[in-house]
């Protein structure tokens, strides 16, 4: 794909009358319209692959623990996690505690600059853009999954977007089209029409403030651009976890610090290998640990999608009869009463089967 360059007065009019939009119709979220660069530092990075309404919650109480980088560099990375508990992508929680650990080591204050922004871990190109922009007034572009959509259909972007070419273009589109008046209200603006009115497969033109300057819309095509791209397959995968209990008390584990779930507590789990019965898998688990398991029966199954692959997460209630766990590949192993499954951070998968367990009737005559 070649340079585009706009028409300046094409690019005007296209600023006015978003930011007139922008003005009138704008969500009202708990991070804007506060002066505070960690209030849109945290919002930014939670709404990384997450919807607004999604991440509204999580926000509302992770700034009321955490109010400042600094009370959230000091805190553990355990009670990190578990106010993320259940938004998913939780490199994104390990990323945002170690850079506030760095940031209030140089000094307290979030740089102020796209590139110097970018040398924070879990920062790339949009998130860096739009924290400059709208915490900074910066005028640095941004693009997103909503700024493409917008931009193909105002300029008629045809051919597979996510090739490296096709973001050099769009990266370069966009930085001609921010305002450098109001960078962060033209680029919030931008991606609030893309969110709320240029949806994927019902936009809603009747109410565009762009539709006379809308490629896609003259040629009463809008929703043929973006086009899609072919996705890759998914895979089927079993996985297990072995619920092991002893008196009150139910095995716990810890997965290492980095990789998928990174930190948080779960269930001993593996991916089942072939076809083998799943309280056979359960017993692997626990020889795995240097114990002798008997499962008793599976308590609940979860389904849930990690990137390309569709998981069922089977729950196998199991009575422990002799050995000391060993940690294996994890971090830690922990007995934890049962009733204290509440203050360990799990996965949205472990804490649906956490539940279950403390759904179940666990009665004395379970551990004879």
């Amino acid at each position: 794909m070649n340079p585009l360059e706009l028409d300046p007065q094409w690019v005007g009019v296209l600023r006015a009358q978003l930011l007139e939009w922008f003005g009138r119709h704008h969500r009202p979220l708990p991070w804007r319209g506060v002066d505070n660069p960690y209030y849109v530092w945290v919002s930014e990075i939670m709404l990384q692959q997450t919807q607004v309404a999604t991440v509204i919650p999580y926000f509302e109480r992770f700034i009321q623990r955490f109010p400042t980088v600094q009370s959230l560099a000091e805190a553990e990375l355990e009670e990190v996690l578990k106010y993320w508990e259940g938004l998913g992508y939780y490199s994104r929680a390990r990323h945002l505690w170690r850079s506030a650990q760095q940031v209030v080591a140089n000094g307290g204050e979030l740089p102020r600059t796209a590139e110097r922004l970018r040398e924070l871990p879990g920062i790339g190109a949009y998130t860096a853009g739009a924290i400059a922009s709208i915490a900074f007034n910066q005028p640095e572009p941004l693009v997103d999954g909503n700024v493409t959509r917008v931009l193909a259909r105002l300029l008629w972007l045809k051919g597979d977007l996510k090739t490296s070419k096709a973001q050099k273009l769009l990266w370069q589109v966009a930085r001609q089209l921010v305002d450098p008046e109001r960078p962060g209200d033209f680029n919030q603006a931008l991606m609030e029409l893309g969110s709320t009115v240029c949806t994927p497969l019902q936009p809603r033109c009747e109410g565009c403030p762009v539709q006379s300057l809308c490629s896609a819309y003259q040629r009463g095509q809008p929703t043929a651009v973006p086009e899609p791209t072919p996705s890759k397959p998914s895979r089927q995968v079993v996985d297990v976890s072995a619920i092991v209990l002893t008196d009150l008390r139910v095995l716990l584990a810890q997965r290492p610090p980095e990789g998928l779930w990174g930190g948080l507590w779960e269930f001993p789990r593996t991916t089942r290998a072939g076809r083998e019965p799943i309280e056979l898998v359960a017993q692997q688990i626990g020889a795995r640990h240097q114990l002798q398991i008997e499962p008793i029966r599976v308590i609940g199954t979860v389904k849930h999608a990690v990137t390309y692959s569709r998981i069922v997460l089977y729950g196998v209630l199991c009575r422990h009869k002799q050995g000391t766990p060993t940690q294996g590949d994890y971090q830690r192993l922990e007995w934890v009463p049962i009733s204290g499954l509440g203050t360990y951070p799990l996965s949205a998968p472990q804490r649906q089967l956490a539940e279950r367990l403390e759904q179940n009737e666990i009665t004395p005559s379970l551990f004879e």
